[in-house]
């Protein structure tokens, strides 16, 4: 397609080459392949897709591409704009999918591998569990094990250019000050040992023992995200890789469009209760500065740091491999702090009461027993809602929102209990975000000024990423409707499911 009109470095990277992306199904990989799609002239983009819920892979890319949601009221789909243009059925043929499993040893087929040794140049590596109360046998299974796969299938690929592990910032989240380099203090000798103790130990041992692996870190998340970073340095040094570490990823800011989001796993999660016009109180501190990052800002920096790292001199110690180039994408320049999400987020709430009102819908509080306590009194009210839908008969309204949420175990609730399930879905989700509103990080982000500042004015203009220019009170006036829309379209989606099984 490349309409988006500039000639660049960035541009003439991406340009014929064939990208090898992992995650692209799901949040940020979605956003990813629509802007290499729309943007650049890419000469294919492989998509490792596993089978999932017996629907095959060429489904699962089908019905990405092609969303069967229609609704006039609702947020722009994110790949319309590809859809819209006249070359739109070239563009996507472009997008081919293969069938993955790394569970067994080959992860994909023999003609598979000879197909992508062949041809691909670029890898990004977007795959994660981000289900926080995972256990960690699970969280290294997925985050490193099929990580550590994948880079050994890369190793394969004599023409590849440029590797992107994408982390979290909050890989060392334990760490008041973090560094663009990747820290080695594993607890217990590393992944390795923890997975082979873990091979004689029961599910209730290892669940006793899980608080001491994870010490000082909030979640097998982050913790896996650290082990991984440490096996690329120790395993994979030799390969053109760099890690980017992104924090918060959230709404668009403008591309696919303003607002856009498709999941409900963590900012946008936690805004659900405000759009149902209910009060929730938030745990956090009102002082602490968010690191928050729209997916968009998120896609264009990674992009940015893909070309970045091919062109990057590898710099090699006597008797060592080079080292791994980190990205801290964060900015401290241009900070949001909690006090302000209420009033930021009401700013784009439909109706004039909302937004009057509304900045009261989120408020923040440190205190776990004023939290409890309007807990205890909001979880009484939803039984005696619920009470009273039985009594009246009414039907349920939300049970496809978090459906498929991947932070909690969030499932269809029965009729009777729906408000009450909710909020206890809500405050799971809650619980397992509010490490990171009530603390603050300080870090060097050196490497991602340096990428920033290498753009030229155009393509700055193509892969905006600098959070320091970014206005946060016209990124939130989309936040709260982008929200809105995401519900909507689960609806939709229900509704569709359900006349299907009807019809069957």
């Amino acid at each position: 397609m490349g309409d988006c009109g500039v000639e660049s470095g960035v541009v003439e990277f991406y340009k014929n080459s064939t990208i090898l992306i992992t995650g692209g199904t799901g949040f940020i990989g979605k956003v990813l392949l629509e802007k290499l799609l729309r943007c650049f002239e890419v000469r294919k983009v492989y998509l490792l897709i596993r089978e999932k819920r017996s629907t095959a892979v060429a489904d699962r890319l089908q019905e990405m591409l092609n969303d069967a949601v229609s609704d006039k009221n609702v947020l722009l789909l994110i790949f319309s704009k590809i859809k819209a243009s006249t070359d739109a059925d070239n563009i996507l043929a472009k997008v081919i999918p293969i069938e993955v499993d790394f569970q067994s040893d080959a992860v994909i087929s023999a003609e598979h591998q000879r197909q992508l040794a062949a041809e691909v140049q670029i890898v990004f590596n977007v795959m994660a569990s981000v289900k926080f109360n995972e256990d960690i046998e699970t969280a290294i299974n997925t985050n490193v094990l099929s990580s550590r796969k994948l880079f050994q299938l890369a190793s394969r690929f004599p023409g590849v250019r440029s590797i992107v592990h994408v982390s979290t910032f909050y890989s060392n989240c334990h760490r008041s000050h973090i560094e663009e380099h990747i820290y080695e203090d594993l607890p217990f000798g590393g992944y390795e040992n923890i997975l082979n103790v873990f091979r004689f130990l029961s599910a209730e041992e290892k669940a006793h023992l899980k608080p001491l692996i994870l010490g000082p870190m909030p979640n097998s998340y982050t913790f896996s995200k650290r082990c991984a970073e440490v096996m690329i340095r120790h395993q994979f040094a030799h390969l053109p890789i760099a890690i980017f570490r992104p924090p918060i990823v959230s709404n668009a800011y403008r591309e696919p469009a303003p607002g856009w989001v498709d999941n409900f796993n963590g900012a946008a999660g936690m805004v659900v209760p405000a759009c149902r016009g209910l009060l929730y109180w938030i745990r956090g501190k009102e002082d602490v500065s968010v690191d928050i990052i729209p997916v968009d800002y998120c896609v264009n920096a990674l992009m940015a740091v893909g070309w970045d790292n091919a062109r990057s001199p590898r710099k090699l110690m006597a008797n060592a491999e080079p080292p791994v180039r980190v990205y801290n994408y964060v900015c401290q320049g241009n900070p949001l702090y909690n006090r302000d999400i209420g009033s930021l987020i009401a700013s784009g709430l439909q109706t004039t009461v909302a937004r009057i009102f509304g900045r009261y819908a989120s408020p923040i509080t440190s205190s776990v027993w004023i939290r409890r306590l309007i807990i205890y009194w909001l979880l009484l009210q939803a039984m005696a809602a619920d009470l009273f839908s039985v009594l009246a008969g009414k039907s349920r309204k939300y049970d496809a929102i978090f459906r498929r949420n991947s932070v909690a175990n969030f499932t269809n609730s029965a009729v009777p209990r729906r408000n009450y399930l909710f909020l206890k879905r809500v405050i799971t989700l809650d619980d397992a975000t509010s490490y990171f509103r009530c603390r603050s990080w300080t870090a060097t982000n050196d490497n991602i000024r340096t990428v920033w500042n290498a753009l030229s004015v155009t393509e700055k203009r193509l892969l905006p990423f600098d959070v320091e220019t970014l206005d946060w009170r016209e990124y939130f006036r989309s936040f709260a409707p982008g929200v809105a829309a995401a519900i909507r379209r689960c609806e939709l989606k229900r509704q569709l499911e359900r006349k299907s099984e009807r019809g069957s």
